[in-house]
């Protein structure tokens, strides 16, 4: 009975994350309304942040059942991502007064995606 409230627990905290995250991410994508040219574009840069999210949730919940340190790994490679795609999402608001600024938030977004790939890989192949 202890086993089935604690999986009630963890899928209404996966749950209350998921929603969590896009109500979060709403005012960011609110602000691409006025740029029609690009709505698909971000909603795979929303997809990507509400899949991080729950992505880095379910890496918690499970470095807490296991206490595997590789764990970790994961969930910081998927909060990176998270926070990479929040970012990417937020430089391009404003796409003409950023003009100047496009070619470093692609960067930053770059090195984002490549610090999260070295993180998850860690996290795969690092053994104690």
């Amino acid at each position: 009975m202890a086993y089935l409230i604690g999986e009630k627990k963890k899928s209404y905290f996966l749950i209350i994350i998921i929603v969590a995250s896009t109500l979060v991410s709403i005012p960011i994508i609110s602000n691409h309304f006025f740029h029609p040219e690009h709505y698909f574009h971000i909603a795979i840069h929303e997809i990507g942040f509400v899949l991080a999210v729950f992505l880095f949730a379910m890496s918690v919940i499970a470095y807490s059942k296991t206490r595997i340190s590789r764990m970790l790994f994961s969930a910081t490679a998927f909060l990176t991502l998270a926070i990479t795609q929040v970012s990417y999402m937020f430089a391009k608001i404003d796409v003409q007064a950023r003009m100047e600024m496009e070619s470093v938030s692609e960067e930053h977004f770059d090195l984002g995606i490549l610090i999260m790939t070295i993180l998850f890989a860690l996290g795969i192949f690092w053994k104690r």
